[in-house]
């Protein structure tokens, strides 16, 4: 699990799914005049330049950030993802894609509290520098899913728990779900937003989490974009995530959302699925 370095990864289509998701949960939360707490549980480095030998090995932001920056439907849909990836693109020599702390940071207001953890040590020092600028938030160095049971029920008891896990240990799916089962219990109010990645057929365990999670028996709407046909073994065709206690208004915020990505992002196979799995009490 520590082998895993996200800038192989970033700004694909699986980023971008994801970060338009969490800038719209961030929009929800700051339309109220109440303070919140955020733990993201998964932060890597925070920010990544693309140009970096890292993110050029695989180019897989060619599947994602590359085909919608001038897409002017999702920028009217979501204005702050672009806002924040303009902010922090100001030297012409770098290419920067903000990873979920950044995007958290960057809007976030004063007064709200940010944690984030990161449990690879070489993740946690580039993080700390691209956090430098930012001086209101808690950088933890650690398995996310385990200082949880340290952190809840925090002081400020609204707020959003991002749970963004690499996956390689296959044994991170039932972690996930023990996670989730100590937040609700710890602080059942919280949203909990849990990004999953759909694999090969034979490997894929996301239908897993979401009869898990369905269990729960906690207002939980699912979004899901494949951009290709699955696979038997290998790959990954697309990406998702499970929203627990979600807004009221996500839903009808993510379909046009959605359906844009799908377009842009998807070829003939691919397909794109937002459900209700729990109805809102």
């Amino acid at each position: 699990m520590l082998s895993y370095k996200h800038g192989f990864h970033c700004a694909n289509h699986a980023d971008i799914l994801k970060h338009l998701t969490l800038c719209l949960l961030l929009s929800y939360l700051n339309s109220k005049d109440k303070p919140y707490t955020l733990i993201d549980t998964h932060s890597g480095a925070g920010i990544y330049d693309l140009n970096l030998a890292m993110s050029q090995k695989n180019q897989e932001y060619k599947s994602g950030i590359v085909k919608i920056e001038h897409n002017d439907r999702l920028r009217s849909l979501v204005p702050s993802f672009y806002e924040v990836i303009e902010k922090i693109n100001t030297d012409e020599s770098k290419r920067l894609y903000p990873g979920s702390p950044c995007f958290e940071q960057s809007l976030m207001r004063k007064g709200d509290r940010l944690v984030n953890l990161e449990m690879h040590p070489h993740e946690f020092e580039k993080l700390k520098g691209n956090m430098l600028p930012y001086k209101s938030l808690t950088l933890i160095l650690g398995d996310g899913l385990l200082e949880l049971n340290r952190l809840l029920p925090p002081l400020i008891k609204r707020g959003l728990v991002f749970i963004d896990p690499s996956y390689e240990d296959k044994n991170e799916y039932t972690d996930v779900i023990k996670a989730i089962r100590l937040i609700m219990r710890k602080w059942n109010t919280a949203m909990v937003a849990l990004w999953y990645p759909i694999l090969g057929r034979i490997r894929d365990h996301s239908k897993n989490l979401g009869f898990e999670l369905s269990k729960l028996n906690i207002p939980l709407l699912q979004v899901e974009l494949r951009v290709e046909k699955q696979q038997e073994e290998f790959g990954m065709c697309g990406s998702g995530l499970y929203i627990l206690n979600y807004p009221y208004t996500l839903e009808s915020q993510l379909k046009p959302v959605l359906e844009e990505l799908y377009t842009v992002l998807a070829n003939k196979d691919g397909e794109g699925k937002l459900k209700v799995i729990n109805q809102r009490q």
